[in-house]
C-alpha cells in the first residue's frame, strides 16, 4: 500500500489536472448545501441567517461571562415543529445523495475520466441504498459510542468505505457494503486516523477564511481518502 504522503501528493496533482475543475464542482455542492441550510433556518427561526445570529449572540454572552444571558438565549430557541423536522430530514437525506454524486465525480477524476457537473446527480440511482446505509452506520456508531468515545470512533473508521462500495458496485446491499468496508479497513484504521489528523492545520486555516478554503480542501481530503479506498480494494482483490 502506498504511504500517506504519496497519496496526498497524487490528490493534489489530480486537482490540478482534472478537466472539469474540482474547485468548481465543490463550490456548487457547497452553494447548494448552504442554500438548503438557509431554508431550514427560515423555517425554524424565521430568518435565513438564524443560525449565524444565534451563534453570534451565544458567543457574545459567553465572552461577557453572563450565565443569565446564555440561559435566556437557550430558552429562546424555538421548539422543533413537525414542519421544521420534515424540512431538516429532507435536507439531510438530499445531502447524503448529493455527496454520493460528489464521490462518483471524485472517483472518476481519479481515473482520469472527464466528469461533467451533472455527475452530481448520479447518487440518485442508488439513493435508497445510500440513505439506508447512512441509517445503519449512524445507529451502529451511536450504539458503540454508548460504551465510550473510542469504540464509537473506531466504528466510524470501520464503516468509512461503505458509501464508496455502493457507488462502485450498485449490486451490493447496504449491509454488504458495510461488511465489505469492515474488511477493507482492517489494519488501516490507524492510518486513516493519521490521514485525518494531517488535515487539521488546513481545517483551522479554512475556518479563518469563513470556509472559502474548503473549495480546495474538500476535494483534497476526499481524493486522498479515495486513494486509501482504492488501495484497500486492490489489496482485497489480490487475496482471491
Amino acid at each position: 500500500m502506498r504511504n500517506r504522503i504519496d497519496i496526498k501528493e497524487e490528490s493534489k496533482g489530480i486537482i490540478r489536472s482534472a478537466r472539469v475543475s474540482p474547485l468548481l464542482v465543490t463550490a456548487i455542492v457547497m452553494a447548494v448545501t448552504f442554500l438548503l441550510n438557509r431554508v431550514i433556518d427560515l423555517v425554524e427561526g424565521g430568518s435565513m441567517l438564524y443560525t449565524y445570529q444565534l451563534n453570534w449572540e451565544y458567543f457574545q454572552a459567553v465572552v461577557e461571562g453572563d450565565p443569565y444571558a446564555v440561559q435566556t438565549l437557550l430558552d429562546s430557541i424555538p421548539e422543533l415543529t413537525g414542519r421544521s423536522f420534515f424540512f431538516s430530514t429532507l435536507v439531510s437525506l438530499f445531502t447524503i445523495v448529493l455527496n454520493g454524486g460528489y464521490y462518483v465525480y471524485c472517483m472518476g477524476i481519479r481515473r482520469g475520466v472527464e466528469m461533467p457537473v451533472s455527475t452530481l446527480l448520479d447518487g440518485l440511482g442508488v439513493a435508497g441504498k445510500l440513505i439506508w446505509c447512512w441509517i445503519q452506520i449512524s445507529v451502529r456508531v451511536a450504539l458503540w459510542s454508548m460504551l465510550f468515545v473510542i469504540p464509537g470512533l473506531i466504528a466510524a473508521y470501520r464503516y468509512r468505505f461503505a458509501y464508496y462500495n455502493i457507488l462502485t458496485n450498485d449490486s451490493l446491499s447496504a449491509g454488504e457494503a458495510i461488511r465489505l468496508s469492515c474488511r477493507q479497513t482492517s489494519g488501516i484504521k490507524g492510518e486513516l486516523f493519521i490521514l485525518d489528523l494531517s488535515f487539521i492545520g488546513w481545517e483551522i486555516v479554512a475556518s479563518l477564511t469563513f470556509g472559502l478554503l474548503n473549495i480546495w480542501l474538500i476535494p483534497y481530503m476526499t481524493l486522498s481518502d479515495l486513494g486509501y479506498f482504492e488501495d484497500a480494494s486492490g489489496r482485497m482483490s489480490n487475496e482471491f
